[in-house]
């Protein structure tokens, strides 16, 4: 237990105000993990609470709705008023807020019965729509009408989906229905704050859980739509045992724990039901799914305004996620990593052995460990870690006589030659096989 935050209500106690920690961080404490950060909320107005650390150093920003910022020993605290909220126009904020006097009353206005519990500096919780049962039997439900609590804030929509993710809890039947029957107030928030939420969702552990919640409720339909033409897809080919929606969350599942990887993992097959061709036997082909995925995955997080470098890296992994063969050179290695990026390149791997191996339980992706182990290797070499790797260059070919057009048709013969063998660049060597090949040639291209 953090003692600075006992500290802090021991203050607000002191000069005659109730006050208590809660939320998400009482929560996190009853489920036995260590909050990041604490809530506290009081019966003291704003301007009072200032008053209290006026000593400290305070942030007001959110005085509208009735928030203080306390900074003490180096952590932001934030400490609120208890309040009720008016309606929810926007269906995402209150129109306006009303200071009261009560725990209780405060409670009644929060999101769900696991966050809707406080604690005081004695220990003693104050849990009105039992939390904690709903903590031990892992359900997640609404404090008091689901579908009010889902049309003042329709985001709630995704952090209920959140949390049954991170704790493998189950939605109550009431919140489940509503969160169906509201779904497209969805619509009305801001894509950046779907997006984030989304982000919580696929980077915990087993995040096929939360898409499969999004399936069940039809809001995949309404944030994902071409994901969703996925849902029951049968591929139609021996090579898979899966319908194409269980084989993309079986993908997201077993690549690591990273925001690129998971996105280019739910997304790597989305235009395959676009892209389907049965020939004679009945078997189905997927001609160009790969690059027209990587599209349709840039827009789709381009819609949602998400980072350009990640939008750029799921879509090189994307891209590539097919251009790999039982076995392959060095040099196509080499190759491969020069394309994809030495930054990309073993991120690349952890998406291929994953596609492999929830391809058929009796997949074996072997293969692609081993390759990715002498990726590893290669990336030592010195001609992997810079982009112009040559060690000639224009210059040494105009200095032969060279130019225009043939320089750069030289230059790419030589860099094939490097990357079939790299003790091959050494600058002597380049320029003697260059003149043995090239020197009674047309010079000019």
């Amino acid at each position: 237990m953090d003692k600075d935050v006992f500290d802090l209500l021991e203050k607000l106690d002191n000069h005659g105000f109730k006050s208590y920690i809660v939320g998400g961080c009482l929560r996190d404490i009853l489920l036995g993990i260590r909050p990041n950060d604490f809530d506290i909320t009081t019966n003291a107005r704003p301007s009072q609470v200032k008053e209290v650390f006026r000593e400290y150093k305070i942030f007001d920003y959110g005085i509208k709705y009735g928030t203080i910022t306390v900074e003490y020993r180096d952590r932001l605290y934030e400490i609120t008023t208890f309040r009720s909220e008016g309606t929810y126009s926007d269906n995402r904020r209150p129109d306006r807020v009303l200071f009261l006097d009560s725990i209780d009353d405060d409670l009644a206005r929060r999101d769900f019965t696991i966050n809707a519990m406080a604690m005081d500096k004695s220990y003693n919780i104050y849990d009105p729509f039992n939390g904690i049962k709903d903590l031990k039997n892992k359900i997640i439900r609404a404090c008091g009408d689901a579908n009010k609590r889902i049309e003042e804030d329709a985001l709630r929509i995704l952090r209920a989906i959140r949390f049954a993710t991170r704790f493998k809890f189950y939605l109550d039947e009431e919140l489940f229905d509503a969160i169906s029957l509201n779904r497209n107030l969805l619509k009305n928030i801001a894509r950046e704050r779907i997006f984030s939420e989304i982000c919580k969702i696929i980077t915990y552990d087993n995040p096929s859980y939360g898409f499969l919640l999004m399936e069940e409720t039809g809001i995949l339909d309404i944030l994902f739509p071409s994901l969703r033409k996925t849902v029951g897809f049968d591929q139609k080919t021996p090579w898979h045992d899966r319908n194409l929606f269980d084989h993309l969350l079986c993908v997201m599942d077993n690549v690591p724990n990273d925001l690129s990887l998971r996105f280019a993992a739910i997304f790597h097959d989305i235009a395959k039901p676009l892209t389907l061709k049965i020939d004679g036997d009945g078997t189905g082909h997927f001609l160009g799914h790969d690059a027209l995925g990587a599209t349709m995955a840039e827009d789709i997080l381009k819609y949602y305004k998400a980072p350009k470098a990640l939008i750029e890296k799921v879509s090189i992994l994307i891209k590539e996620h097919m251009k790999v063969q039982e076995v392959m050179t060095d040099k196509a290695l080499r190759r491969q990593i020069k394309r994809v990026g030495r930054e990309n390149i073993l991120d690349l791997y952890e998406l291929l052995y994953a596609d492999c191996v929830c391809t058929r339980y009796d997949r074996d992706g072997s293969f692609i460990l081993n390759r990715k182990k002498r990726i590893e290797e290669l990336l030592d070499e010195k001609e992997m870690k810079k982009e112009k790797f040559l060690e000639i260059n224009g210059y040494d070919l105009i200095e032969l006589g060279f130019h225009g057009k043939i320089i750069g048709q030289i230059l790419k013969y030589a860099e094939n030659l490097v990357l079939s063998d790299t003790s091959l660049n050494k600058k002597e060597i380049l320029l003697e096989k260059i003149k043995n090949n090239f020197i009674s040639g047309d010079r000019n291209g």
